[in-house]
């Protein structure tokens, strides 16, 4: 690969984006943040689908089948990196806040 500045600078982000997620406490935060992105994602879709009332059920079997995918790519391999491990906790995320609004709506 040709080392102009650009490329040069794609690498010293990328490092430094390494670097700041090997700490612990950072990578924990960023976890932190995917889980309640999965909760407003939840939130946002659920009102979203219900707003326009119609293909409600469509709508539900491809979040279903989104989630299944996710659950089924993250716990088939051995070793899970950092994205398929933030994926996998925005949709743990996704699926709390559906409960949530799904208690929302009983009550």
């Amino acid at each position: 690969m040709q080392q102009t500045r650009l490329n040069q600078i794609a690498d010293r982000v990328g490092q430094s984006v390494q670097r700041w997620v090997a700490w612990p406490l950072n990578r924990w935060l960023l976890q932190l943040v995917m889980f309640f992105g999965g909760i407003f994602l939840a939130a946002s879709v659920s009102t979203s689908l219900g707003a326009l009332a119609q293909l409600d059920t469509v709508g539900m079997l491809v979040l279903l089948a989104g989630t299944e995918l996710i659950s089924w790519w993250t716990y088939s391999r051995r070793r899970v990196g950092l994205l398929l491990s933030l994926l996998n906790t925005l949709k743990v995320g996704f699926i709390g806040g559906m409960y949530l609004d799904a208690l929302k709506l009983g009550s």
